[in-house]
């Protein structure tokens, strides 16, 4: 059923993909049942449709089209500041965040404002759950585009790096605080606002494994950004942010559980110390033990792939389904990609060959940014991780096309430094030609250029030098064919001439003589 409650949009659709994902889901899914929930903005009609199962659903869009697409709930159609009190909520869920509520039939609201009116539709003791973007997160430091410069169609009033939205954690928890609704839960989220695959607690990031969580936090941004163009790898930035201690602070969006009372109590929906969803629809729970190490279980999800499909998707066939199922230690180590291209940087030919042997003798299908490596052990960071066939083609075309140095410069191709991989770790099989490659980075392609440009200008001076040379060669062999030219038409070079085969000749009777 459809209600029109003012400032609803008739002709206009969402542009941009609307909230959902697997970690989403599973974390709409502990909400307890028989509850009435409020879900706020665009969210995909799949986890709507999954949530309305045993609660009593109602949704706000601003959109008259996507109103109609949603089924069998009740939809408020119209923009944010229209809602009334007269309807109070358990929870309210705005997992696409705010900017997406108004519309420009009314008083636009900022984003205070719009937490407000949230706000005012909870029940005392309700709880919202709410994604806030991030203007300095990894995606918007990748976007070749400028925030500012944006041509969608919702672009009534674009913001771009002047948002009012709370640009870090402990700001956002004092700013929902100060609304009246201190916060219970946070996660830093990645890869993207609207879909994240990972989720973190800043005391995580601060007191976690930091090369394990650096490494998957690299493969949630990976799965974004395949042959995108992007100004950087976000994947080694994103990594670099979460080892230097300010992996929160660029993460893409912040997921917080705030609840309407005096104080916060127990979050309606607990958040793991970390949660991340793997490619064969698994939820991955990273959990701390007693003895300060760290566990990981799959609480959601399937089994790792039975048989793997052939090709570049890296789609497997799953496995039964499991729920809570204990997975062993988080393992230690750094990132083997990481180590791989630390040796090449280094031209560490004996790191680098050692790297390569064992990660082909105990993982050969694993990709190296699947890997961890710490001293002689590596181990998987994800299980659930399909296999690769051509995990070295495709660190090889990392290394080449990413603007790394190399111990092989004059390799320039990708087939051939597979070969040279190979041969270096071992093993006599040339793997093929990778699949979908990594993102397509702009620095990646300055440093290319900038290889090339020097690689031109050492082959311009060799040039040079051998000219300078050949002429001076050239020179040298004018004057003495001069020489030889002025000397051989005279009367007593003809007479030095004689005189010495007469003497060669003589030399030779007497040598004859004596033997």
């Amino acid at each position: 059923m459809i209600r029109m409650i003012g400032g609803e949009m008739p002709e206009y659709t969402e542009e941009h993909p609307p909230a959902g994902g697997l970690l989403h889901r599973h974390l709409l899914g502990r909400l307890p049942t028989g509850i009435r929930v409020l879900i706020a903005g665009p969210h995909d009609t799949g986890l709507i449709s999954a949530l309305a199962e045993r609660r009593d659903v109602t949704c706000l869009v601003r959109s008259q089209p996507d109103a109609a697409a949603i089924p069998d709930v009740t939809v408020l159609c119209g923009t944010l500041s229209k809602l009334t009190d007269a309807d109070r909520y358990d929870v309210v869920i705005a997992l696409d965040g705010v900017g997406r509520l108004c519309s420009p039939e009314d008083t636009p609201l900022d984003w205070t404002e719009s937490v407000r009116v949230l706000a005012r539709a909870l029940r005392p003791g309700g709880t919202l759950l709410l994604t806030v973007e991030n203007e300095l997160g990894v995606h918007r430091l990748v976007d070749p585009g400028a925030p500012t410069l944006t041509r969608a169609g919702d672009a009534w009033r674009p913001l771009g790096e002047f948002g009012d939205a709370p640009g870090r954690p402990d700001r956002l928890a004092a700013a929902l605080t100060a609304e009246g609704l201190p916060v219970a839960a946070l996660a830093a989220a990645w890869p993207l606002p609207q879909s994240p695959s990972l989720l973190v607690t800043p005391e995580t990031l601060r007191y976690g494994p930091l090369d394990a969580l650096a490494a998957l936090a690299a493969g949630a941004v990976a799965t974004a950004y395949p042959e995108k163009i992007v100004l950087t790898d976000p994947r080694r930035l994103a990594a670099a942010a979460v080892r230097r201690g300010i992996g929160a602070e660029l993460a893409p969006a912040w997921l917080v559980v705030a609840q309407r009372a005096t104080r916060p109590g127990q979050a309606a929906v607990p958040l793991p110390p970390a949660l991340f969803a793997g490619p064969s629809g698994t939820v991955t729970e990273v959990i701390g033990t007693a003895e300060g190490g760290w566990l990981r279980r799959v609480v959601h999800g399937w089994s790792p792939p039975l048989s793997p499909v052939p090709g570049d998707s890296g789609e497997s066939q799953p496995g039964p389904p499991v729920t809570d199922r204990a997975g062993g230690p988080l393992p230690s180590g750094r990132l083997l990609e990481e180590r791989l291209l630390t040796a090449a940087l280094e031209h560490d030919l004996p790191v680098l060959r050692r790297l390569l042997t064992g990660w082909m003798t105990a993982l050969p299908m694993a990709a190296a940014d699947n890997v961890l490596v710490d001293g002689d052990r590596y181990a998987l960071l994800d299980p659930a991780v399909p296999d690769r066939p051509d995990a070295l083609a495709r660190f090889a075309h990392t290394l080449l096309t990413g603007g790394y140095h190399h111990p092989w410069p004059g390799v320039t191709d990708v087939a051939r430094l597979i070969a040279v991989l190979a041969g270096a770790a071992g093993i006599d099989a040339v793997p093929g030609p990778p699949g979908a490659g990594a993102p397509d980075g702009r620095r990646e392609h300055r440093a290319q250029l900038d290889a090339l440009r020097q690689r031109l200008a050492d082959a311009e001076d060799r040039c040079r030098f051998f000219e300078a040379e050949l002429a001076k060669r050239e020179a040298e062999l004018g004057r003495a064919r001069t020489q030889i030219a002025a000397f051989s038409g005279n009367l007593g070079y003809r007479a030095a001439k004689a005189g010495l085969v007469l003497a060669r000749a003589a030399r030779n009777r007497i040598r004859k003589g004596r033997s």
